[in-house]
């Protein structure tokens, strides 16, 4: 275990989440199924483990072997306890994982075994194992940017294929299983499998310091009632700056409004909901690009990076010096990732507050953000030794990783150990419902990068959106079809 490691699973170290007994109050009785039953008097509420629908099954010790990743998501390092773990220890997910382990080994008579690569590595191997007939590997798991291509390489299975698998199910993140299903297939999936998969999610965070010797007040506010938008930040960052050390040169030991790599400014494209690709029925892609709403998105984005001096806007090879920037004061918002919050602002002196992306304006329905690259995805090898085996385990993971791991990361690491104030976990739970999963983002290749149509037009310092769409679509639309039609195959 690395050192950063070591810090970050002590630091998670908290009490396992209590489960409490019912009270006699009067409650419809409830179904496997989840229903009511209106029509009996009983007060009983009856709770039915999920697991009881896959049925009884004795795999005679079969090995479950997950291929994955162990370089971490970006600069989040990857937690050796992830996957599996060796024996609990008293820290609050590695205890919940390793309960996770032991439940279903001993209930299914198998054995959960992980293989760690470097970042890569994984969709590399299990290319080569998929084209020898390799059996060995059950799942894979690995960051968004690798993985993508074994997707469309004919390496992983159809979700759907396994009977004893519902995508629909709350165990399954719902906007990967609607984006990601074209054509009645599924390739790639996530979940609470693995641990840390949430805090590789874009975010804006800010200094409440800052905030009150500049008046600023009332920012929970505007989120909660739906008016946090990019007008309310840019009114806002624009009135926040200053040469802190006197030198007439505005750089890393300034005071701004804003700091953020282009990558993280990027996301402002999910978060004023602009669309990226349209795919129909018959699997015909089109591009959404050319908008008057993205054009106006643009427009903003650029003021907010170039117009005045209350902004620090760097390219994405910035992006790990910004995080301590922001935790030393030199900037009253910092767009970047939640697991900023266990890297760097632990030992943060000035409070800080969680926000979601602005909205383009107080019309849009919701806040949107979107996972980090570096974010790992699920796949199942196309050739396996048992796919009942697989099916079966691959679903119990992903129903003890929701309800038992994923309360230790959420309820009680993220909400009372992350989150200063209360106002910041109902921010969060903002977060859970509008996180996307494009299908531009996970189905990007070499040849296009359009999802980074912001980041690219921020880098060239441009705003005509028409000459962008002009020189990047017709190749990116091109490169989007050719992975489509592998959907569309008998």
């Amino acid at each position: 275990m690395t050192k950063m490691s070591k810090i970050l699973t002590l630091f998670l170290a908290v009490a396992l989440f209590t489960v409490s007994c019912g009270d006699n109050t009067k409650q419809p009785e409830t179904t496997s199924d989840g229903a009511t039953d209106s029509s009996s008097d009983t007060t009983v509420t009856v709770e039915v483990d999920p697991l009881e629908k896959l049925g009884e099954h004795d795999f005679g010790g079969a090995n479950y072997v997950i291929l994955s990743s162990n370089s971490g998501y970006g600069s989040q390092p990857a937690y050796d306890f992830e996957l599996t773990v060796d024996e609990a220890n008293g820290e609050v997910l590695n205890d919940a994982v390793y309960e996770r382990q032991v439940k279903i080994e001993e209930r299914y008579n198998v054995h959960i075994v992980k293989e760690l690569m470097e970042g890569g590595q994984p969709t590399a191997t299990i290319k080569r194992a998929v084209v020898a007939g390799d059996t060995e590997y059950s799942l894979v798991s690995d960051r968004l940017w690798d993985i993508i291509t074994a997707a469309t390489g004919d390496c992983f299975a159809n979700y759907y294929d396994f009977e004893d698998i519902d995508l629909h199910s709350p165990w399954w993140n719902q906007d990967a299983t609607n984006s990601l299903t074209i054509n009645d297939k599924c390739y790639l999936q996530m979940n609470y499998i693995n641990v840390a998969c949430p805090l590789a999610t874009h975010c804006l965070f800010y200094n409440k310091r800052i905030a009150d010797e500049y008046n600023v007040s009332g920012i929970y506010d505007m989120v909660l009632d739906g008016t946090w938008t990019m007008d309310k930040l840019l009114e806002i960052s624009e009135n926040v700056t200053a040469d802190l050390n006197g030198d007439t040169v505005y750089d890393d030991q300034d005071l701004y409004g804003f700091i953020g790599s282009l990558g993280c400014i990027g996301i402002m494209h999910y978060g004023c909901d602009n669309g990226f690709l349209n795919i129909s029925d018959d699997g015909k892609v089109s591009h959404l690009l050319m908008t008057d709403r993205l054009q106006t998105t643009i427009e903003k984005v650029y003021k907010l990076c170039y117009e005045g001096n209350y902004s620090y806007a760097r390219p994405v090879v910035y992006e790990l010096m910004l995080p301590p920037m922001f935790a030393n004061g030199h900037g009253l918002f910092y767009a970047g990732f939640f697991f900023d919050m266990l890297s760097t602002f632990r030992d943060m002196k000035d409070d800080y507050g969680l926000l979601p992306y602005p909205k383009f304006d107080e019309n849009q329905d919701g806040y949107y953000t979107a996972v980090h690259g570096g974010a790992p995805l699920l796949g199942i090898p196309r050739v396996v030794e048992d796919s009942k085996m697989v099916g079966v385990i691959t679903e119990a993971l992903a129903i003890e990783s929701y309800n038992n791991v994923r309360p230790a990361l959420v309820d009680l690491t993220i909400r009372n150990k992350l989150l200063r104030d209360e106002q910041s976990s109902q921010i969060y739970d903002i977060f859970l419902d509008g996180i996307k999963v494009n299908v531009a983002l996970i189905y990007r290749d070499n040849t296009n990068d359009v999802f980074e149509c912001i980041v690219n037009m921020m880098t060239s310092k441009t705003t005509d959106l028409a000459a962008y769409v002009d020189s990047k679509m017709p190749a990116a639309v091109a490169s989007y079809q050719r992975v489509i039609d592998h959907f569309y195959e008998d």
